[in-house]
């Protein structure tokens, strides 16, 4: 299907479904303010200031939406996964810190929209140097930024229908294969985006090479169908035919300004500097973009020059010595027949002594023991009848 015509549809689709279940979502929310609050407040000895800063969770009519529609609709399912994850909230996200400078994410300004209305962010990527464990604090907290921007968009917004998910443009041109962290990505899919259920409509991947795209081929063999039906690998021409140059910046073929001129978030009044630890992070997030070859393994199924050392530099693959050299394919066939072969072989080794040691200990035993010189003599005695 077209990739309009089917966004359009996903977009009235869940236009549809909020309007048709508006009443139940209010109902939910006042049982979830009314009964699961006070209920929690006494579980966890919650202060006023907590039991507010849960209430005005609760109020987020599309936040609750989202959850229910994520419950099919089923009404106890969502009230009990709304209760974990305020219990989740409160362990992660308390108490609320000032907005995170969201280093390389760009939140076009609020007028500049998809064709369907909502908002758009731009992405781009870059690999990860330190541990996984370091970034799940700032990603968590860049999650809650966006529900925050999405319900802010709908508190101040006169444009009759609510806005419900955004529009991303992830852009991959400095992100390498080699620098992606499977467990990160599987900690996100798994733990993170059901916290934060529905918020993106669409993931528009801009500026790929064959490596992404090979990526991404294996990666959607064990991603929902949901998921899959929602990323789009865009060429610039694709991408400023989808939004039309006034919805894109400079950069990207539009008509808007550059990135660089624009805000990295969405500006909040009284809004106040970062903790130290977290401006920490962005710093050394800015300072991983170097643009230094990465290493491919001669054994990765990335590499287009399989058994020789090869690099990513700016998106194209290299050799790394500039040329095929024996002593590397070599090198790779003794890896991969080690790798094949290993448990035998090292099966022999340790057999190896074993036996000749217990050959050594036969012959002792035959030559000096009474029993074993009896045997001896009884075997040649049989030999020469």
């Amino acid at each position: 299907m077209d990739t309009r015509l089917l966004l359009q549809a996903n977009c009235d689709r869940l236009l549809e479904q909020y309007e048709a279940n508006m009443k139940v979502v209010r109902e939910l929310q006042s049982t979830l303010i009314e009964d699961v609050l006070p209920s929690l407040a006494d579980e966890l000895v919650l202060d006023s200031e907590q039991i507010a800063w849960a209430n005005q969770y609760l109020e987020d009519s599309q936040t609750i939406f989202q959850l229910l529609r994520r419950e099919n609709f089923t009404r106890s399912f969502a009230m009990e996964s709304i209760r974990k994850n305020l219990l989740w909230r409160f362990k992660k996200l308390w108490p609320p810190e000032p907005e995170l400078p969201l280093t390389r994410v760009y939140f076009l300004p609020p007028d500049v929209r998809d064709p369907f209305g909502r908002p758009i962010i731009i992405i781009q990527a870059i690999g990860f140097k330190n541990s996984s464990d370091t970034y799940i604090p700032l990603l968590i907290r860049a999650m809650e930024q966006f529900r925050l921007q999405l319900k802010t968009l709908n508190d101040t917004s006169d444009q009759g229908f609510p806005v419900l998910q955004y529009i991303v443009l992830f852009d991959v041109k400095e992100l390498s294969v080699q620098n992606l962290s499977v467990d990160l990505i599987s900690w996100v899919l798994r733990d993170l985006v059901p916290r934060f259920p529905g918020m993106l409509a669409a993931v528009f991947i801009v500026n790929s090479s064959w490596a992404h795209s090979g990526m991404w081929n294996i990666a959607k063999r064990v991603l929902p169908a949901s998921a899959v039906s929602r990323v789009f690998f865009s060429s610039p021409k694709e991408l400023v035919a989808f939004f039309t140059p006034a919805s894109l910046p400079k950069d990207y073929g539009g008509s808007i300004p550059l990135l660089y001129s624009l805000a990295s978030r969405p500006a909040t009044p009284g809004s106040a500097p970062s903790s130290p630890e977290l401006t920490q992070l962005h710093s050394d997030i800015g300072a991983s973009t170097s643009l230094s070859p990465a290493h491919i393994s001669p054994t990765s199924l990335l590499n287009p020059f399989f058994g020789y050392p090869a690099s990513m530099a700016r998106g194209s693959p290299l050799l790394q010595h500039g040329r095929r050299r024996k002593r590397d394919l070599f090198h790779t066939l003794a890896v991969l027949f080690w790798l094949r072969w290993r448990r035998l072989i090292t099966t022999c080794l340790w057999l190896i002594p074993l036996v000749l040691a217990g050959r050594l200990w036969f012959r002792k035993w035959l030559l000096l023991s009474p029993s074993g010189a009896f045997l001896l003599r009884n075997w040649w005695e049989s030999l020469t009848m």
